[in-house]
């Protein structure tokens, strides 16, 4: 907080202890945006508080946020502080391990004892933290906590499952207090945050850790992204409403969507993975758009997984022959505009046995778009779990509007969500098996 001339006069009369221990000091170097609520030179002055969401861009500091409020939180020696990623890897490389995560923190001689298969770490004060993921909720049934850290929510796969088990167990002590870090993606679970009189919430941009972030980040990511839509969320940290015109809206998504344990597999009739393939394999390529999707006996659909990634023709081939055999799929279905016969070898070169279909976009991206929407408004299709990524896109699509993907123009997993339920429901090669497609309202089983 002092002028430039009196701050390097105080850096350099330190000894080199002093000097160490400064650096490790977080109140010395974190920005006012990156302190917690109620505490001096933060942001927000507001003392009483459960749930503290510091919305930021991409390169902001989330993590070490995170990272560094947790170490706050770990100098009572009786903190539970429960540490919940969306993936296990997550948790572990990022969280915990990670170059902004929490061992990096503390200096080496008192870094906290982390043991990856009791998924437990124990700080210097005797502070418990425990690690989780939300790719399995369950495992958040039971064990309480005084503090957590969540970890990019908006991206968790089961989010209203884990979030419920997690704040089941948030019931220890006199003031329990939590931290969400996450960019913002549209969410009724966000929004219902947001409105909650037990959070508060700061908004920050990328810009403001620009003096951190490598020139590079900026020639390349931000000047591409800049003043887009996605753009205003991912670097701005804006939390975006509904696209107007969009063909797909957040709360048609939302109304239907079912969990993992909601899923009746016997009532599964026809499995289908659509293949939307990349055109070339490297850094700025498109991904490949893999959209798994599933025809129930009442003709509802689930729309079961997003396996879309940035891959060589063979390693995505790989990870559909995987989910085909693992799941007893019935078919993939491959566009071939752009691979043309490639695509079927691709996948022939992994699996020989795999049943396969090629599709042409003999008709524009809209009018095919069009009839699969129409099955969202009917509540027919159902995601299982939160498809964060594949919702933005769906939901971001405006017919006829080449922006409508700001920045990006890129809709591989919605094309491959298109391609999987017009081959289920809208222009199924002929079946053998009888099926019924009478429309329910209520259920889809």
């Amino acid at each position: 907080m002092l002028p430039v001339s009196e701050r390097e006069t105080i850096l350099r009369s330190l000894t080199p202890k002093q000097a160490r221990a400064a650096l490790y000091d977080w109140h010395i170097w974190a920005r006012p945006g990156q302190l917690p609520p109620g505490t001096p030179h933060a942001l927000s002055d507001r003392q009483k508080w459960v749930h503290w969401i510091p919305l930021a861009g991409r390169g902001w500091g989330k993590t070490l946020v995170g990272a560094q409020t947790v170490r706050m939180w770990a100098e009572n020696p009786k903190a539970i502080i429960h540490l919940v990623g969306p993936t296990t890897d997550a948790a572990r490389n990022v969280m915990v391990e990670g170059p902004s995560g929490l061992l990096q923190c503390y200096p080496p001689e008192r870094r906290p004892v982390y043991e990856p298969s009791r998924h437990q770490i124990t700080f210097p004060s005797g502070a418990i933290g425990r690690t989780f993921t939300a790719e399995e909720p369950e495992r958040l049934r039971g064990p309480q906590c005084l503090h957590y850290w969540a970890d990019e929510p908006c991206a968790w796969r089961f989010l209203q499952d884990a979030w419920d088990n997690l704040m089941f167990g948030f019931r220890i002590g006199d003031d329990p207090r939590g931290i969400v870090t996450t960019t913002p993606k549209p969410s009724a679970w966000l929004r219902e945050m947001l409105a909650s009189p037990d959070t508060v919430s700061t908004r920050h941009s990328t810009y403001e850790n620009r003096g951190w972030l490598a020139p590079a980040f900026f020639n390349a990511i931000i000047k591409r992204y800049e003043g887009t839509r996605l753009g205003r969320q991912e670097l701005l940290a804006e939390v975006l409403s509904d696209v107007p015109g969009a063909l797909w809206k957040q709360a048609m998504i939302d109304a239907t969507r079912v969990r993992l344990d909601q899923v009746r597999w016997d009532l599964i009739t026809r499995i289908v993975i659509p293949v939307d393939p990349a055109v070339t394999a490297n850094e700025r390529s498109d991904e490949t758009g893999i959209v798994p999707v599933a025809l129930l006996r009442s003709g509802h659909v689930l729309v079961l997984d997003d396996l879309s990634c940035k891959a060589s023709p063979l390693d995505w081939a790989r990870i559909v022959s995987g989910y085909y055999y693992s799941h007893r799929a019935d078919r993939v279905v491959g566009e071939v505009n752009n691979g043309g016969d490639l695509v079927e070898a691709n996948i022939r070169a992994v699996a020989p046995n795999i049943s396969f279909r090629a599709v042409h976009a003999s008709r524009g991206k809209y009018k095919r778009a069009e009839p699969v929407a129409a099955l969202y408004e009917q509540g027919r299709v159902h995601h299982v779990g939160l498809l964060a990524d594949l919702e933005q896109q769906m939901c971001s699509f405006v017919p006829g509007d080449d922006s409508s993907n700001e920045g990006t123009n890129k809709d591989d997993r919605m094309d491959s969500l298109v391609w999987g339920i017009t081959e289920l429901l809208i222009d199924p090669e002929p079946m053998t098996v009888e099926m019924s497609y009478g429309l329910q309202q209520i259920s889809p089983w």
